[in-house]
């Protein structure tokens, strides 16, 4: 199979095309770093037991979120607390919980009290959410995209995406401090002014 390479633009128009984009959207991605920092605080110093996996996708979930790739958004809040669940079952030498799946995982953290069952319904909220935008299903089901959008009553898709990133990453949010419940604004240790 031949693998064509298409004729593109020289850099100097692409970082003019690319200063016009930043321009146009900056005041949009200022107030999407806002949720982040919000959300996220500073940076604390956690543990993060998901491997090289968890902290790509931590990063890259929040950068994707500010330059509102929703989708990637909401699939990279699942591959990190599904690679930080999977590394604890991984240190304890329980593979098959560990490459079980998201929702054996959630399951069995919830019987071994690692999560609450309060944490476990937002875990396994993410999870249905984030299944339309990975698994085809036809028609307007409740695991269809279409079912979504309509069960949301958001018709606009790209909308339905930005509140779906903006729940995922409050799951994340809601799991970090699960494992660390003293990672608040309220502590004078994450202070910043």
């Amino acid at each position: 199979m031949n693998h064509w390479i298409w004729p593109a633009s020289n850099v100097e128009q692409i970082e003019r095309e690319l200063e016009g984009a930043d321009k146009a959207t900056r005041t949009v991605r200022a107030k999407r770093l806002q949720f982040i920092q919000e959300e996220f605080g500073p940076p604390a110093n956690m543990v993060l037991i998901g491997g090289i996996p968890a902290m790509f996708a931590l990063h890259e979930m929040t950068h994707s979120f500010v330059v509102g790739d929703f989708m990637t958004t909401i699939l990279l809040a699942q591959v990190f607390i599904e690679h930080t669940l999977g590394g604890s079952f991984i240190m304890a030498g329980d593979d098959d919980t560990a490459t079980g799946g998201f929702a054996k995982l959630i399951k069995e953290c919830v019987s071994d009290a690692s999560i609450t069952s309060v944490l476990a319904e937002k875990l396994d909220e993410l999870r249905r959410m984030r299944n339309p935008y990975t698994h085809p299903n036809p028609g307007v089901t409740p695991r269809s995209h279409m079912g979504r959008i309509m069960e949301q009553e958001i018709y606009n898709p790209e909308e339905l995406a930005e509140k779906d990133a903006r729940t995922a990453l409050r799951t994340v949010v809601d799991f970090l401090r699960n494992g660390c419940p003293n990672w608040n604004p309220e502590n004078p240790q994450w202070k910043t002014h």
